[in-house]
């Protein structure tokens, strides 16, 4: 099949899609930013900056592992999720500790920590009914286990692109072709095959590669010299995230700190505490191959008492403004504002400032689970 022939056929079946019911991208679930950016799309590289302890992980959960689950399980999205998470920085049981605490406020409005979860304190003792009321969620639970692959002992770009790349093998067909070479030392013509374009057993699965963060991972070696951790961010992301994005459709979500100086005085000074793409820290090369480039920022952290039209001073730390800053997709300075609990990992955009009525509503929230 011809490279024309197959594009041309890939818009008719994406139209086509769509007018049968189906999806070409998961929806955020935050509506009006879904107006420039619909979704998570297949065969896109999207990268998640913030300064530290602001929320880079968080967020990056919310949109590309919670939300599509719920996605899936709440609203019958009709795709399958296979997500391989490299959580460099927390275990496995971790992570499921977290997304306990996620599903119980989501679902039944408790708001517990993983921190409390784990009864550390003998004066606050997990109530034995909240075990009850996990128990009840069990299939979520299973839903996670069964689409998420925390992987924790694998840290090396390498050894992370051999581990996806095998699943493409299982997972789809690699089609080749026949190309001429010239041998320049003797004129010979000569016929060679290599790898044409993959076609994946499931059109409608959804591989997502979340790596938090990119700055954690292991040097390795390289024609016997040890890389330096820039070049092992770099390898990782423009030899093997890139490819597997190109070759096989996958969707690597990067999460990368931004450098310490971002928030300097002298970035105070300017006004320029936000997220940038100036400020990401160890590489700024990954802006290069991702597609969407996302910054997460916290006005409260830097004691700014108005912000966009919203009171930080009530807000407190309970506020984040998600930004397009770069990317390929256009759309950069598109600012989603959201309310943030860090305790559950929950995320959920707010109304525009000027919207009183359902301000009102966001405040008698908040206002309820501070006196509780």
């Amino acid at each position: 099949m011809s490279l024309f022939k197959r594009v041309r056929e890939k818009i008719e079946e994406r139209r086509e899609r769509i007018l049968s019911g189906k999806v070409n991208c998961i929806p955020w679930g935050l509506p009006r930013f879904e107006e420039e950016s619909p979704g998570i799309e297949q065969g896109k590289y999207y990268l998640d900056t913030a300064n530290s302890k602001v929320g880079k992980t968080q967020i990056a959960d919310h949109l590309f592992m919670y939300n599509p689950i719920q996605q899936v399980i709440d609203n019958n999205l009709n795709v399958r999720l296979k997500i391989f998470y490299f959580t460099l920085e927390m275990t496995k049981e971790e992570k499921m500790l977290s997304s306990f605490s996620n599903i119980l406020f989501i679902k039944e409005g408790i708001r517990i920590s993983p921190k409390d979860l784990k009864s550390t304190k003998s004066d606050n003792i997990l109530p034995k009914e909240y075990l009850d009321i996990i128990d009840k969620y069990k299939d979520y639970f299973a839903k996670i286990e069964e689409v998420v692959e925390f992987i924790d002992d694998i840290r090396n770009p390498t050894g992370i692109y051999n581990l996806l790349r095998e699943y493409a093998n299982n997972n789809g067909t690699q089609h080749k072709k026949k190309v001429q070479f010239v041998n320049n030392k003797t004129g010979e013509i000569f016929e060679k095959e290599i790898d044409d374009w993959y076609e994946p057993n499931d059109p409608d699965e959804y591989v997502i590669i979340i790596i938090d963060h990119i700055s954690l991972i292991s040097t390795e070696k390289e024609n016997g010299r040890n890389l330096t951790t820039k070049e092992s961010i770099d390898k990782l992301s423009s030899n093997y995230l890139v490819r597997l994005r190109n070759k096989y459709n996958y969707i690597p979500v990067v999460i990368q700190q931004q450098a310490a100086a971002q928030e300097s005085l002298e970035n105070a000074k300017f006004n320029k505490l936000k997220p940038s793409l100036d400020g990401l820290g160890d590489s700024k090369l990954t802006q290069r191959d991702a597609n969407v480039i996302f910054g997460l920022f916290s006005p409260y952290r830097h004691e700014i008492p108005k912000y966009l039209g919203y009171d930080i001073e009530f807000f407190k730390d309970n506020i984040r403004f998600l930004e397009i800053i770069g990317g390929r997709e256009g759309g950069a300075g598109t600012i989603c504002p959201l309310y943030f609990d860090g305790a559950v990992n929950y995320f959920k955009e707010l109304p525009l400032p000027n919207n009183e009525k359902s301000m009102e509503g966001v405040y008698r929230f908040i206002k309820k689970w501070r006196n509780n």
